[in-house]
């Protein structure tokens, strides 16, 4: 039996002995081009896609405040109409230096992180949280980093702050919310990014060392609110929630306006990983 008559065509198969057929090769360089070109064009197109979180920095400038410190559930500064969460320098909280000092008008310094101090222009604003207003003097949320020239001390002379009492926490209702367990230093400005599970380990040890954990609520078309943590006796947060940090995760508890700043007195019974 004689063979067919050659054609061709059998130079176009790949053997791996025999040198590569020219039409292979140049197949291969345009799938390797194309390839490369998507590859480089998809990581472009992921990175351009990445939520800013800001830069990590706080505002320049030492900014003296004057009030009277609370305590429960973390450290705070009452001032008329606003109140700010205090944190120490690095992963520290102040809780020490506030117990001494509880319920006496206070001068101290320190410096903002970049993203939190301007949250205090939003307290005009009305604030929504599972399908309810909550009306237009609370959802703000400031951090002070205490430290530097002005000391944290007992005021000599508290002036107008002598006959000033803060006015009782208000009851908004309980309320069932989705979010993320995080630690407000970082969040508010002091890290890029201060959240998500990149920062788990900083925002954990940034709460052990004492800084206030928040709890933040993302909401359809508004920005997302900023409530502090507290145990459902209106203390600190019990440790089985905090081993949550960095999840997102489901809490119920009593909702509570202080001023401008809101407080979510969690049940720990309730937690609930979606």
């Amino acid at each position: 039996m004689s063979r067919p008559p050659a054609t061709g065509r059998e130079s176009q198969f790949f053997v791996g002995y025999l040198p590569t057929p020219r039409p292979l090769v140049a197949f291969l360089a345009v799938v390797t081009v194309v390839a490369l070109g998507l590859g480089i064009g998809a990581g472009i197109a992921i990175v351009l896609a990445q939520q800013d979180h800001g830069a990590g920095r706080f505002l320049p400038g030492q900014q003296t405040l004057r009030g009277i410190v609370q305590t429960d559930p973390y450290p705070v500064l009452r001032m008329p109409g606003s109140t700010v969460v205090l944190a120490g320098l690095g992963k520290r909280g102040v809780q020490s230096r506030a117990a001494r000092l509880a319920g006496k008008p206070v001068q101290l310094g320190g410096a903002f992180p970049g993203r939190g101090a301007g949250a205090a222009g939003r307290a005009d604003k009305p604030v929504q949280l599972g399908g309810r207003f909550l009306g237009r003097d609370a959802g703000a949320a400031n951090l002070l980093q205490v430290g530097g020239r002005v000391k944290f001390r007992e005021l000599e002379d508290p002036g107008d702050l002598a006959q000033w009492t803060p006015a009782p926490d208000r009851v908004l209702g309980t309320f069932r919310l989705k979010g993320e367990i995080v630690d407000s230093k970082c969040y508010l400005g002091a890290m890029r990014p201060g959240r998500g599970k990149v920062h788990l380990a900083c925002a954990s040890l940034c709460i052990m060392g004492g800084i206030p954990p928040m709890f933040v609520v993302h909401g359809e078309q508004q920005p997302p609110e900023l409530l502090l943590l507290a145990g459902p006796d209106g203390g600190p947060v019990p440790r089985e929630v905090l081993a949550q940090v960095a999840l997102y995760v489901e809490l119920e508890g009593e909702l509570l306006a202080r001023d401008d700043l809101l407080i979510f007195r969690v049940d720990p019974a309730s937690l609930r990983v979606p």
